[in-house]
């Protein structure tokens, strides 16, 4: 059960370089018994506007594959920086690897990926 989700908006970067102006993130967290503290907390991210075409094409071959064949194409990717300006909660910066996606339906722009951020 999800007791807390919360959406906004950001861009991200690979390298210090721009690779997409507009990523939609959803934040949530979930009260599970047996999951620890950082398990609970979980990111989604939808690449929106303005791809790099390295990006493109590593998520369009990420929404492709399934199973352990998408892990692996996950773990093979660099990691990604997401800043998100949310007038509400301020700014954050999440530094994550990109995990097969949650859904695979429509464009790219609306496949829901995984984000997988290290246990702080």
């Amino acid at each position: 059960m999800v007791f807390e989700q919360r959406y906004a908006w950001g861009r991200a970067y690979r390298d210090g370089s721009l690779v997409c102006s507009r990523v939609h993130v959803k934040y949530g967290h979930d009260d599970r018994l047996g999951l620890a503290p950082h398990e609970r907390r979980y990111l989604v991210a939808r690449f929106q506007d303005r791809l790099h075409p390295t990006l493109r094409s590593e998520l369009a071959e990420l929404a492709r594959r399934r199973g352990a064949a998408a892990r692996r194409t996950a773990e093979r990717m660099e990691p990604i920086v997401i800043v998100v300006d949310d007038p509400r909660h301020g700014r954050d910066r999440i530094v994550g690897r990109l995990e097969p996606p949650y859904t695979r339906r429509g464009d790219l722009g609306d496949v829901e990926f995984g984000l997988r951020v290290p246990a702080p």
